[in-house]
């Protein structure tokens, strides 16, 4: 069985122009991060993957958004921190999940919501980047 990065750097069949969008919806980050092969390494893929989540404009980063499980999904004592943040920003909180508490989930929406728009803005396509990592080494294709 090939490894992701033998798949990644093979081609762009269907099947894995179908994967990588579950990993991002987003045609831009298909294309440009396509276009970027041979990647050397997962992590070369994570950064060129995190580059162009960069330059996504905040229109494209919100469908993204959309695409992120609630907090609040998982740990439901946290709906009324995530209520608050989510009508100061008018966004979902996204956070990377993996080998996250409770607690520091909590932690992450009380100081994050004291974020201007443009800081948390930024915070949100880190935040992004990371699951779209999670979400490629996840990626059965």
């Amino acid at each position: 069985m090939a490894s992701l990065l033998e798949v990644v750097n093979g081609g762009f069949g269907v099947g894995v122009v179908d994967g990588l969008g579950r990993c991002c919806g987003s045609r831009r980050w298909v294309g440009e991060g396509g276009a970027q092969r041979p990647f050397r390494s997962l992590g070369e893929l994570d950064e060129v993957s995190a580059a162009v989540l960069a330059t996504l404009d905040w229109a494209e980063v919100l469908v993204e958004v959309r695409s992120v499980g609630r907090v609040r999904d998982r740990w439901p004592g946290l709906g009324r921190a995530e209520l608050i943040y989510e009508w100061r920003f008018g966004h979902r909180f996204v956070i990377c999940g993996r080998g996250l508490t409770r607690d520091a989930a909590l932690g992450a929406l009380r100081h994050r919501s004291g974020h201007d728009r443009g800081t948390e803005r930024a915070v949100v396509v880190g935040e992004l980047a990371r699951i779209v990592a999670v979400r490629l080494r996840g990626l059965v294709l």
